[in-house]
């Protein structure tokens, strides 16, 4: 069983750069939902009673709610 090779440079790195890349990645992706989350909530208009989205509502032909 092959635990590594002895060339690359992966395998030749210390281990705390690998756990730090490895954070890293975690953070971006956390970074990345986070400004999801920021942009649905803060740029979309959302409906006082349920929070849903005001998109999803049904709407009369005059753009009364329908429910």
């Amino acid at each position: 069983m092959s635990t590594g090779c002895r060339d690359c440079s992966t395998c030749t790195k210390p281990g705390l750069v690998r756990v730090f890349e490895k954070w890293m990645v975690g953070l971006l992706y956390l970074l990345t939902v986070g400004i999801a989350y920021i942009i649905k909530r803060g740029m979309r208009s959302h409906c006082p009673q349920c929070n849903h989205l005001l998109a999803r509502h049904a709407r009369r032909r005059d753009g009364s709610f329908a429910d």
